[in-house]
């Protein structure tokens, strides 16, 4: 055998056994079932992770950012913000058109809902006067949104709760049997919320009359839950 076919051979055998230890290389072992068994678990504690641990983190932060002064808010599809109550051992979820931090800006009378509570003590009544020739419904939102904390309906304050006008309407019409109620009727007894437009936002009182003023309509029911937050402790 000639010295180029030697040569020629041993490549072969070199390539031979190259391909074989690939070959052995490739082929993966099975996997043994205490491997399979941590796969297993480590998958498992993934989809925990995902579908119960992650999704009450989030709750839970977002619960987080939209408390206030310890009262937990939650926005609902319905666009309303809900806070929880208690009313001794019965939890009321009441809904609010606005967050406390958007109302931060109206100014409210220090102590003012301590004259709610001198009304309620003394079995009085309350009334909510507006302008009947407003022109806007919003208005009787803002209104709406006091009568059910004041009122009976949470069986929070549980004041009787009326509707009034400022003056009699300007257009003529059916009788509406609606009381003409201004601040001279206030007393200890009786409480008049005056809801009227000026240049600003803010709630204050004369005496028994307390007046909440709106630089708009719309401002109107932010007045109105600004000072209703303020009558359930949740805003200052």
């Amino acid at each position: 055998m000639s010295e180029e076919n030697k040569k020629e051979g041993k490549k072969k055998e070199k390539k031979k056994e190259k391909k074989s230890r690939r070959g052995r290389h490739s082929k993966k072992k099975p996997l043994s079932s205490n491997a399979k068994f941590i796969i297993f678990c480590a998958v498992l504690i993934l989809l925990f992770l995902g579908l119960v641990i992650i999704p009450s983190q989030i709750r839970r932060a977002k619960l987080e950012k939209y408390k206030y002064n310890n009262f937990e808010f939650i926005k609902r599809k319905d666009g309303f913000w809900y806070t929880m109550v208690q009313k001794g051992v019965q939890p009321y979820w009441i809904p609010f058109y606005y967050h406390p931090s958007e109302l931060e800006d109206i100014p409210v009378e220090p102590g003012l809902r301590d004259k709610f509570f001198k009304i309620r003590d003394n079995n009085g009544s309350i009334f909510i006067t507006i302008d009947p020739d407003a022109g806007n419904n919003t208005i009787v939102i803002a209104g709406v949104e006091i009568s059910r904390i004041t009122g009976s309906r949470y069986d929070l304050l549980n004041v009787p709760t009326h509707s009034a006008f400022i003056k009699p309407p300007k257009k003529g019409g059916a009788e509406t049997g609606t009381p003409i109620i201004t601040c001279k009727y206030a007393s200890n007894k009786t409480m008049v919320i005056w809801l009227t437009l000026s240049d600003k936002n803010v709630a204050y009182s004369y005496d028994y009359c307390v007046i909440l003023e709106a630089k708009t309509y719309k401002d109107m029911v932010r007045v109105a839950d600004r000072t209703m937050y303020h009558l359930l402790g949740i805003m200052s």
